[in-house]
């Protein structure tokens, strides 16, 4: 069998193509965190809740508390795949770009949606009952709204409830600590 120029350069070029975007490999370690408010890697967000996302998370940033939501579509995605979904989600967390004093009233909402897993991590300065409000936050709006396929709401309404519940209680206390410092 004769193998012509124009065959070998189509079948490099095939080899190429598979080497370089398929099948779907896992190259990343951990999430890109990119975007401010939300890395909405699984593309569950609609416009209008993302828009809301945006707008809370605006709101918390200039009360200094940083919100952020991540979902991602599987943390088979992620090399090496992740023995403990914790110590993923707390490694992210870690790693999100903020200084360490900010990190200490940080929130951020992990979604993975093939493993159906949910993570809410918090920085050292909330209290054990603002974190344990926060896991029923998840359990009792974000969870059903997953089980329910209505992903988008679920999330926009758990972040919603995570910042009028939680996050601006955070920011009293930080507003009532720094007018004790100026007095």
């Amino acid at each position: 069998m004769k193998i012509e120029s124009g065959q070998l350069a189509l079948a490099a070029f095939l080899m190429l193509l598979f080497v370089t975007h398929g099948p779907a490999r896992a190259s990343e370690q951990y999430p890109s965190l990119d975007e401010e408010c939300f890395n909405d890697h699984a593309g569950v967000l609609g416009g209008r809740d993302r828009a809301t996302i945006k707008s809370l998370c605006r709101k918390a940033a200039k009360g200094k508390v940083d919100m952020m939501v991540v979902t991602v579509k599987s943390l088979d995605d992620f090399r090496p795949r992740p023995l403990s979904v914790d110590r993923f989600v707390d490694t992210v967390f870690e790693d999100w770009d903020i200084g360490y004093e900010d990190g200490k009233n940080a929130v951020l909402l992990f979604v993975s949606i093939k493993e159906n897993e949910f993570r809410i991590v918090m920085g050292d300065n909330y209290t054990d009952r603002l974190r344990k409000k926060a896991r029923g936050i998840i359990r009792n709006s974000l969870v059903p709204a997953f089980r329910h396929r209505r992903r988008s709401l679920g999330l926009r309404k758990a972040y919603d409830a995570l910042y009028h519940k939680i996050v601006t209680l955070q920011i009293k206390t930080l507003e009532k600590a720094k007018h004790r410092k100026g007095h």
